[in-house]
């Protein structure tokens, strides 16, 4: 049986010409690797290299033997990364997410539900969170909207709603009610990790400038220190987002609004049930 270091070291002299240059991204002496090379020999029984005085090359025999182990290597690769990603898979719940809050929410739920795994969760679109699921790089995604197929177990996980939050002298600060298209050219406080959300500031009020923020308690100083408007949601604020002094105008866009559906592939269900028994 023929070693899979010494495939790897036939590999390396295919690749890199010279036994020292081999030895050198091997980290091993050139010594170890000729005793390799005539080791291999005598595994295969026929020669495998050309001799001279200064210099080893392969034969044909040597060729078509380089070739084959590249091909096991690339192969055991693959097998090492595949069994280790159905281990991985069996010991973890990967959640994938429209937005953030309910994200979190799903985190949190998980942890507790399902103690003994790995919990891993991103935020993304919608497209390639539903590719994602299919490739099963997902257990569960959240949409905010119900995927209509029969291979999908969905339930409903919540709402979240957007409002402007606005400093006391602001125009809009008493009304019961303004759409986005009324606060079009004002600029406004943006935070970055918003999910699907990003899209509707940008498509509603085209002629806005937005100071976009990626950190959040510095966020939370500008809404503080600044007169700029905000969005912010009831979702947000119920996961102690501060918003000083603001007052909140209800947007009455009905994008402005989402219905939460989280989604499992109905094959992977029994391994998140718990999850799906929860009440939204």
């Amino acid at each position: 049986m023929i070693e899979h270091e010494y495939l790897k070291h036939l590999a390396a002299f295919a690749e890199y010409g010279t036994l020292s240059k081999a030895a050198e991204k091997l980290h091993i002496s050139q010594p170890s690797l000729t005793r390799s090379m005539k080791k291999l020999e005598e595994e295969f029984g026929v020669p495998l290299f050309f001799r001279t005085k200064n210099r080893l090359e392969f034969n044909e025999n040597g060729k078509l033997a380089a070739d084959y182990a590249k091909r096991i290597l690339e192969q055991t690769g693959v097998m090492l990364e595949r069994v280790r990603a159905l281990d991985r898979a069996g010991r973890t719940i990967a959640i994938g997410s429209c937005a953030p809050i309910p994200m979190l929410k799903a985190v949190r739920d998980a942890a507790h539900l399902y103690p003994e795994m790995t919990i891993s969760s991103e935020c993304r679109d919608c497209d390639p969170l539903i590719e994602g699921l299919y490739a099963e790089l997902y257990q569960i995604i959240i949409l905010p909207f119900r995927p209509d197929d029969k291979d999908l177990h969905v339930r409903e996980a919540g709402t979240e709603t957007l409002y402007f939050a606005v400093p006391a002298g602001h125009r809009f600060a008493g009304s019961s009610g303004i759409y986005m298209k009324e606060m079009d050219g004002e600029n406004m406080l943006l935070y970055a990790d918003i999910g699907f959300w990003h899209r509707l500031p940008r498509e509603k009020m085209p002629h806005s400038r937005f100071l976009v923020q990626t950190d959040r308690f510095a966020f939370e100083e500008l809404i503080s220190s600044s007169i700029l408007p905000c969005f912010v949601s009831d979702a947000a604020l119920a996961d102690d987002w501060s918003l000083a002094d603001r007052i909140l105008v209800p947007i009455l866009d009905p994008e402005a609004k989402a219905t939460y559906h989280m989604a499992c592939l109905k094959k992977q269900f029994p391994k998140v049930r718990k999850l799906f028994q929860l009440k939204p």
